[in-house]
């Protein structure tokens, strides 16, 4: 899938990889990540907000969806889950591009990167529930840790009591796999 954009979106974090890259937060994401989130999971991707979109920008202009992450909203936490990547963008990337890509970390670490600090005042916590070995390993390096229950990952980002730090953990946990 291409997109056309009539201009460039806002960033949070400069970086060289905006270049050729554009990271931003849509609406609604039936449409545009649908597909992508369909052929990943066998689901819709959720309606309701927060959607990361990752943009690759071709030579020509054209933006393909590159990568996908949802942040939902938990009371005072959210809920970082659903990331995905097209590969078939990924391989249409010029080499140098994927390369530059691959040394910062990738697409899902260049979107946490984004979301942690997009989202900073937003909540006093980051969680995730990840099983896949290498997506730990990436959000791992983006800033998660992981907590006492097995495939629950947590950034924290704010300084916060250890009281607090394990009812927040609690209340996430008993949500079960999000």
């Amino acid at each position: 899938m291409s997109l056309q954009l009539s201009e460039h979106l806002p960033r949070v974090l400069p970086s060289p990889l905006d270049q050729f890259l554009v990271i931003t937060e849509i609406d609604d994401a039936s449409a545009l990540v649908g597909p992508l989130f369909k052929r990943k999971f066998g689901d819709p991707p959720p309606d309701f907000p927060r959607h990361l979109v990752a943009f690759y920008r071709f030579e020509d202009g054209r933006h393909g969806l590159l990568g996908y992450s949802h942040m939902r909203p938990f009371g005072d936490v959210y809920l970082s889950g659903g990331s995905c990547t097209d590969g078939n963008v990924y391989r249409a990337m010029k080499a140098e591009h994927q390369h530059a890509l691959q040394q910062a970390g990738g697409i899902w670490f260049y979107i946490l990167k984004y979301a942690f600090e997009r989202y900073q005042d937003c909540c006093d916590a980051f969680f995730g529930h990840c099983g896949d070995p290498r997506a730990l390993e990436v959000a791992l390096a983006a800033g998660f840790e992981q907590t006492e229950t097995e495939h629950v990952i947590v950034n924290w980002h704010k300084q916060l009591h250890p009281v607090v730090k394990r009812a927040l953990t609690a209340k996430v946990v008993a949500l079960g796999p999000f």
